[in-house]
Parts: C-alpha cells; structure tokens; sequence
C-alpha cells in the first residue's frame, strides 16, 4: 500500500479526533475541519516526493503547527479587532469605541479574571506563559518540570474554560 493511500486511510479513521484537536488547539472550531484538509494536503505532498518513516506523526505534527499559526494570526486580528471586528467602530468619526462596547470588553475581561483566578497554580502558570508572554510549549514545560504534551493540556484546559465563561450569554 502507497504511503499516500496509508495517509488518506488516517485522516478517514481519525478524522473526528483531528478536527477536535485541531479546533482546541487553534481555538477556530469552526475551521478546524479546514486544518485537518489542508495538514493532510501538506502531508500526501510530502509523501509523494519522499518516503515518510511515521505518517501518523508527520500527519500530527503539521496539523499542530497549523493549529498554532491559525491561534496566532486569531489573536492578532482580535487586537486588531476586538470584540467582533471593525463592524463595531462603523459610524464613529474619532474610531473610539462606544459605552456599550466598553462595557461588554468589561464583563468579558471580568469573566476571563475570574476564571484565572480559580484555576490551580500550574495550569494557571502555563497559561499566562503561553498567552502573555510568547513561550512555546516546550519552554512551558521545562519551567514547570513537566511534558510537552501535559504542558499543552494545562493551555488547552485554561483556553476552553476561558472561552466557555466569555461565551456565555450576558
């Protein structure tokens, strides 16, 4: 069986299990099937050019780092953009953003406060790392004595529960 075929045989039986990775990890749920597309299209490239030892890890390892840059380039355009886009600043001669929207950014940093705050030292720790300060997963790890895979989780677990607190409804 050609490496190719083999690629397309686990993307096929692990696609669920991709797709929730690649949306927890990039915090684009909605495109995470697009990451698992386009991991799999960078994977049977370079597996028709070369022999590829591990595809499944090959596979795994291009879709996080896909899953990477699409959390980045999203936290970019939302400083860009806070709070649902430039939609919000239509209308407003000095771009300064209304009473309402300030007011909305308020409970949502509250929100996102009080989710830090309950959170255990650790996972607390890695979190603050990751966002605020740019350290990568594997630098995360070595501060707080742990894998790199437990320092994604400690990231993954603080993001999810800081989505699910700023999407509730006001």
């Amino acid at each position: 069986m050609s490496q190719r075929r083999i690629i397309a045989e686990i993307v096929a039986e692990r696609r669920e299990e991709l797709t929730r990775y690649a949306g927890a990890v990039s915090g684009d749920e909605a495109g995470a099937e697009d990451l698992v597309q386009e991991a799999w299209l960078r994977c049977d490239r370079i597996a028709s050019g070369q022999t590829v030892d591990r595809p499944v890890h090959l596979l795994w390892r291009i879709l996080r780092n896909l899953s990477i840059d699409r959390s980045r380039r999203i936290s970019r355009e939302y400083r860009t953009f806070p709070a649902g886009g430039s939609d919000r600043l239509e209308g407003r001669p000095d771009g300064q953003p209304s009473v309402e929207d300030l007011l909305i950014a308020r409970e949502e940093l509250s929100r996102v406060q009080a989710v830090l705050d309950g959170l255990d030292p650790r996972t607390r720790i890695a979190f603050e790392m990751h966002r605020f300060e740019g350290a990568r997963l594997r630098e995360i790890a070595a501060r707080l004595g742990v894998s790199v895979t437990v320092a994604h989780g400690l990231v993954a677990r603080a993001l999810k529960l800081i989505r699910e607190a700023v999407r509730e409804d006001f």
